[in-house]
């Protein structure tokens, strides 16, 4: 959460997760996860 403008990615983020889930789509949830992830430890360096 140290980059700049993070905090709205990270929401956005987590809605495409949710939005998979309720979807009942697990490829597309665990892609999404993986993105969320990368990107968190992106900006935490």
């Amino acid at each position: 959460m140290l980059k700049s403008g993070r905090i709205d990615e990270s929401l956005t983020e987590h809605r495409a997760i949710m939005a998979a889930l309720l979807a009942h789509d697990p490829a597309s949830a665990m892609q999404r996860m993986q993105e969320h992830f990368r990107n968190g430890l992106q900006a935490a360096t």
